[in-house]
């Protein structure tokens, strides 16, 4: 659980960036491949994001060892 409270930290951010750049994928005029894609950026952004905010913080399992 430890390595998944430490992965929430730089997992979260890079779905949240995800996200956006699927957003962007679909809005935008410039080539297909990006528009095609666009769906699948913004998926796996948010399969990742809504698994890792389900993870506690490490600091809340370091007070829960503690405590």
């Amino acid at each position: 659980m430890r390595l998944l409270a430490r992965l929430k930290w730089f997992m979260e951010p890079f779905s949240i960036v995800l996200i956006v750049f699927g957003i962007f994928s679909l809005c935008q005029p410039f080539t297909y491949f990006l528009y095609h894609y666009g769906f699948a950026f913004l998926g796996i952004g948010t399969g990742l994001y809504i698994l890792f905010s389900h993870i506690p913080p490490l600091q809340d399992l370091e007070e829960a060892k503690e405590g």
